[in-house]
């Protein structure tokens, strides 16, 4: 009689995944945006693992001859790339015969709730996008109304996952990147998850971090979170359809994520004219603001001319009026925000 063990495995993060085929998915096959290498065999096995997943199968059985080695990939696809899988925890065990400990007979997923809990909130999940999907779809219109209804933070696991972001109002990065997930692919946009590392601006710091990969007619990378400036209220758009190069002055992919080039320049900046070049463009959008109360929120191009807005804001705005009809001076208190690793400023008025 050959004897069955069985092995926890804790999972410390989560990793990009591929996507899976023939899925009954709640979104079009062909919105979901992989980013993790997985054989052939492990994607099999991630298709035939999503559904006994989907329904909180405590014990599920593997197809005979299932390697060992390809049911940890499997399981992490489902967790990172399949956001209505959000009931399903960090967790897993996987049995095998002793005497062939290369081969997996079954794994035991742990779930963050039971069956009926997770639909329930899967149905609300679903009912939740469309009504946003419904008042905007677009790219910028669904992240800025996920930005506009969640803030960073949470108690508990549902703050990782798109529950804690379009349900409860607080999520961590993954719980923001996972929400966008959803919102894009229900809205038929193809978009995919990221994890890596980030360099927090505050402390300098390196940490885990997660983002997403969208394709607007080309790939590019937006970080919800880090566009989410809660303390001034604004949706800054410094991290929206960035390309690879602008993501990596402060954004690195785990070592195993295979994340396509980004080339696309679409970004927020380039699609609505937040470009400068001069110091004549920056002039011109103080201009507007003065006429139009709208916040100046710019990338620069040129590194000197950054460099030097950021160093004194207010001699900018001297510079400035100096330039300017003497009715289209910019005077009175204002404030700003910065980002240096994409060169970004934002100017508004304060009461």
């Amino acid at each position: 009689m050959r004897k069955i063990l069985s092995l926890l495995l804790g999972l410390m993060m989560l990793l990009p995944a591929a996507a899976a085929a023939e899925l009954p998915l709640v979104y079009p096959e062909a919105t979901v945006i992989s980013v993790i290498d997985l054989t052939q065999a492990q994607r099999t096995l991630a298709a035939q693992l999503y559904m006994p997943v989907l329904r909180g199968e405590t014990r599920i059985e593997l197809p005979e001859g299932t390697r060992y080695d390809d049911v940890g990939p499997a399981m992490q696809c489902l967790m990172l790339d399949y956001p209505e899988l959000f009931h399903l925890g960090r967790t897993y065990t996987i049995t095998y015969w002793q005497n062939e400990p290369d081969v997996a007979v079954a794994v035991s997923p742990d779930y963050r709730m039971d069956a009926q809990t997770a639909d329930s909130l899967r149905q609300q999940l679903y009912e939740r996008a469309l009504a946003m999907i419904r008042v905007n779809g677009t790219a910028v219109g669904l992240h800025d109304m996920l930005l506009d209804s969640v803030a960073y933070g949470g108690t508990d696991d549902m703050r990782h996952t798109a529950v804690g972001a379009l349900l409860q109002g607080t999520a961590t990065c993954e719980g923001y990147a996972q929400a966008l997930t959803l919102l894009y692919r229900m809205a038929g946009i193809p978009c995919g998850m990221i994890t890596g590392q980030a360099v927090e601006h505050s402390t300098g710091q390196l940490s885990g971090h997660s983002w997403n990969i969208i394709n607007l007619g080309g790939y590019s990378l937006i970080d919800a979170t880090w566009n989410d400036q809660e303390a001034s209220g604004l949706n800054t758009h410094w991290y929206f359809g960035l390309s690879t190069q602008q993501m990596a002055a402060d954004h690195a992919p785990d070592a195993d994520m295979n994340v396509p080039l980004c080339t696309d320049h679409a970004g927020w900046h380039q699609r609505y004219g937040r470009y400068a070049a001069t110091q004549e463009d920056i002039y011109r959008a103080l201009q507007q603001l003065v006429t139009s109360g709208e916040p100046v929120n710019l990338r620069i191009t040129d590194d000197a001319l950054y460099t030097s807005v950021a160093r004194d804001v207010g001699a900018l705005l001297d510079a400035y009026n100096a330039w300017a009809p003497m009715e289209a001076g910019f005077y009175g208190r204002y404030s700003y925000l910065l980002c240096d690793a994409q060169r970004c400023i934002i100017i508004l008025r304060t009461e």
